[in-house]
């Protein structure tokens, strides 16, 4: 299958009407960098070619909640940076929920975190307070220098 079938087919079952859904993955498929390739089969795609269109695929139909589990995983650096900036840019206009393990793909995209451990909350709140918070119950000299976000993980995780 290729980008532009996959997509075709996930507006069907999205249940977009044809002219929308032309519409849209020509959009997405600019927007995600992809129109180039949109021909392609699909088992020929980088992972970060896979991830742009699942990407892509998750915004048909414009919605105003997207779920994102792990989108920069396997990615390589370049490719990682640009999957950020494109979910920081998508999260101006919708609420973007973002589950991930990279620490600083959380810190450069967020506004509000929520940290969980073993299903439970044990964070809820800006990067900058989160980091603050911490910065008050752990001593300078376990974490010398400045607290950050990934020091944050490491306390709530019990490490």
């Amino acid at each position: 299958m290729t980008a532009q079938t996959f997509l075709y087919y996930m507006a069907g079952l999205k249940g977009i009407p044809k002219r929308r859904a032309r519409e849209e993955i020509d959009r997405l498929l600019e927007v995600t960098n992809l129109s180039g390739v949109r021909h392609r089969r699909l088992g020929g795609f980088s992972g970060g070619m896979r991830q742009r269109v699942l990407l892509a695929q998750a915004l048909l139909g414009d919605p105003r909640v997207v779920i994102l589990d792990e989108p920069t995983a396997g990615l390589d650096p370049k490719e990682r940076i640009r999957i950020r900036n494109f979910i920081a840019d998508l999260s101006r206009d919708r609420i973007v929920l973002l589950a991930t393990h990279i620490v600083s793909d959380i810190e450069s995209v967020s506004d509000r975190i929520l940290m969980l451990k073993r299903g439970r909350a044990v964070g809820l709140d800006t990067p900058e307070n989160l980091i603050a918070d911490v910065s008050q119950r752990v001593p300078r000299s376990v974490v010398p220098g400045r607290f950050s976000l990934e020091d944050v993980y490491l306390y709530h995780l019990g490490e």
